[in-house]
Order: C-alpha cells, then structure tokens, then sequence
C-alpha cells in the first residue's frame, strides 16, 4: 500500500524540479496523491520510481576521444541497453514537447485575452473625454433650463398683453354699444 506523506514541495526538491512540474506529473498519473484538508500528498513510491528514472535518463555519457590506435570493436553495446536509452530519451522528449504544447495553449489563450482587451479599451470612452462630454452636457442642459425660464416669462407676458388687450376691446365694444343706445335714438 503506498503511503502519502510528501508535500509537492518536498517532491519538487526531491526531483529538483518546480512545484507547477509537479503539478503536471499529478494530472498525468505519473504521481499518485491524496488531498488531506486542501493539502496534497504524494506516494513516495511513485517519487522513488520518477526520481530513478529521472536518474537514468539525466546521466551524461563521457564523451571519449577516438585516436586512430582504439579498437572499436572491442566496445560492444548490447542492443537491449541501448533500447532501453533511446526509449529513455524518446520519454523524456515526449514529456518535453508536451511541456512546450502546454506552454504554447497558455500563449494563445493570453494572447486571445490581450485580443479581447485591446478590442474593449478601443470602444472604450476614456476619462478625460467623458468628464468633458459630461460637462458639455451638464453646460448643454443648463442652457436650455435658462432657455425654458425665458420662454416661460415671455409666455406669461403675451397672456397678459392678450388679457389687457381683449379686455380693451369688450370696454371699446360695450362703450359702442352704449353710445348707440344712448345718442343713436336722438
């Protein structure tokens, strides 16, 4: 039964790699974990056996100088440890690449981000021109208030004129009226 009592952190120290490595370790079931109280622990099982092949795969072969006096065929590679190398280095450069996949979806999706937010900020009003349409219409309806006020005024004026008016005109009228009646008969 595995037992989990490593922390990411410890893991990414044990492996000298990051924390975010780890992390995609765990979504690729390479390491097996179990959350505890929002804290993740890891099988030391599975970091021992990451961590050998981590080893194998990270050793650097010496590199030799060939004369002209060595004997080739005296070094003998077995086949079997070669394969095992090549599908070593074919792990570790899958891994890689899609390292660099996951990289390259984290660009796009940013890149699609600064897209959308560049498209925004070019519908956008920026502060100093809003303030200033605000206070052209602020200034805008100020004016037409004084203009309501003024038409208002102008208004009451002709009623009354009107008022005056027709008045003058029933006296003038009942006036003639009366002079008819009176001197007309005579």
């Amino acid at each position: 039964m595995a037992t989990f009592s490593l922390s990411r952190e410890e893991v990414a120290e044990k492996l000298g790699v990051s924390t975010r490595s780890v992390d995609r370790y765990i979504k690729r079931g390479q390491l097996s974990y179990k959350k505890i109280a929002n804290k993740v622990y890891i099988a030391e099982e599975d970091v021992q056996k990451l961590a050998s092949s981590f080893n194998s795969v990270q050793q650097h072969p010496t590199s030799e100088r060939i004369s002209e006096s060595t004997d080739l065929s005296n070094k003998k590679i077995s086949d079997s440890d070669f394969g095992q190398q090549v599908d070593k280095f074919i792990t570790v450069l899958q891994e890689k690449d899609r390292m660099v996949e996951d990289k390259n979806k984290v660009i796009f999706m940013l890149q699609q981000r600064v897209g959308e937010l560049e498209t925004k900020l070019q519908h956008m009003i920026a502060l100093p021109d809003y303030n200033s349409e605000k206070q052209e219409i602020m200034l805008e309806k100020d004016r037409l208030i004084q203009e309501i006020s003024r038409l208002k005024m102008w208004f009451t004026r002709e009623k009354s004129k009107n008022s005056i008016m027709t008045s003058l005109v029933v006296v003038g009228i009942i006036l003639v009226i009366l002079y008819f009646l009176f001197f007309g008969n005579q």
